[in-house]
């Protein structure tokens, strides 16, 4: 049920304050072509913020991917999960009137949150995660416009309907456009 100039939310887990901010939870994926809102991910640490915009019909969504991959297992939140995840969030921006190839993806976090002396190798979840994503809109043919991938510090993401703009605030560093 799209209304146009509606905040398109896609489960009761959503939450909006006064200000139209639409905060997108783990494993949520979130829609909206109401251009008053502001798609919102807080502490991105090895999840991935995959932002997407469509500057013709100004539809605009999020996804906030937990983990790589699903196995195949049959899930409740498919949102959790990039294999998962991108097909979704591609079929829903195209439901709200989204444009295909016209579409910009931007995305956010991967970065290594924890580390154990000697086995730097061993917790890559923020890597893997982002490879994932980059697969998966690999293969769903979507092209990547900018990324803020890596690193070891969180990160709190804000994507405006309005106009597509993409801010990243880094923990302990500065706030940018991406």
């Amino acid at each position: 049920m799209i209304m146009l100039g509606q905040s398109i939310i896609e489960n009761n887990k959503s939450i909006i304050d006064n200000d139209n901010y639409i905060t997108v939870g783990m494993g949520e994926i979130k829609i909206s072509n109401n251009t008053d809102d502001v798609l919102s991910c807080l502490g991105i640490g090895s999840c991935i913020a995959v932002c997407a915009f469509d500057p013709i019909s100004k539809v605009a969504g999020m996804a906030h991917v937990v983990l790589p991959s699903s196995n195949g297992r049959k899930i409740d939140n498919p949102g959790h999960y990039a294999d998962i995840a991108i097909p979704l969030l591609v079929e829903r921006l195209i439901k709200a009137g989204a444009l295909k190839y016209s579409t910009i993806y931007k995305l956010i976090g991967g970065a290594q949150m924890s580390t154990a002396p000697g086995h730097e190798d061993t917790f890559k979840t923020g890597e893997k995660n982002a490879l994932a994503v980059k697969i998966a809109l690999q293969e769903a043919r979507m092209l990547v416009a900018a990324t803020d991938l890596g690193g070891n510090k969180g990160r709190s993401v804000r994507l405006y309907v309005s106009n597509g703009k993409v801010v990243v605030r880094t923990a302990g560093l500065t706030t940018a456009e991406l």
